[in-house]
């Protein structure tokens, strides 16, 4: 009969130990890889010039997607590479000088991450630099990809759902330069039309929910 005691106590301690070392070891996975959806919110990013300076044309908001991989260093700071991809159709403030197409915005960020705390549910703040690039597909003329430097800041949370996958909803700002000293005929269409970008620093927002597997 001691024999069995002794034995069960053994077997109990061993599985006590490894349901205290799940835990432990979901904690330890570092690694994260998410699939990313939302909404992109543009804003003016062309505009016309010379004798079609008062004709701006205008970028509406577009669903948006792409994928974030993030490495936690310490339980609060963590660094993130960003892939966002959106399609924005434009329209011009004049109809007696239409332009039809989209413009399609690749973003591609670094970002720091910044966690209150370390738990089952946690809030963060993100800063970030990366690269945009405009894509413009007007009246059926592809024109070539520009890209401009970029910066963002944004909030998110995110939350534990098991021990492998995590739930986020973010929230973030980006300004990208344009270089409007060097492109002010970014643009000219069969009539003789122009158009350069609008200003200095394309600002832009997205709200974004995901997905992700922890390994």
């Amino acid at each position: 009969m001691l024999r069995i005691s002794r034995s069960a106590v053994a077997f109990a301690v061993v599985v006590t130990l490894a349901a205290g070392a799940a835990p432990t070891l979901a904690a330890q996975k570092k690694v994260s890889l998410f699939a990313i959806g939302g909404y992109y919110i543009a804003s003016d990013l062309y505009t016309g010039v010379g004798a079609n300076t008062n004709n701006k044309v205008v970028l509406d908001d577009s669903p948006t997607f792409g994928g974030r991989l993030v490495f936690m260093s310490q339980p609060r700071f963590g660094i993130e590479l960003n892939y966002m991809r959106a399609v924005s159709n434009l329209h011009t403030t004049n109809p007696a000088k239409p332009l039809d197409g989209n413009v399609s915005l690749d973003q591609i960020d670094i970002s720091g991450l910044y966690a209150g705390y370390n738990g089952t549910g946690r809030g963060y703040v993100s800063l970030g630099l990366g690269t945009t690039a405009f894509t413009p597909h007007i009246q059926g003329v592809n024109g070539s990809s520009q890209w401009r430097f970029a910066w963002n800041v944004g909030v998110g949370f995110m939350a534990d759902v098991g021990q492998s996958m995590i739930a986020r909803l973010d929230g973030r700002y980006r300004g990208t330069t344009t270089n409007r000293q060097t492109g002010s005929g970014s643009y000219c269409d069969a009539f003789g039309n122009c158009y350069g970008y609008a200003s200095m620093i394309y600002s832009s927002g997205e709200i974004t929910a995901g997905l992700g597997f922890r390994f």
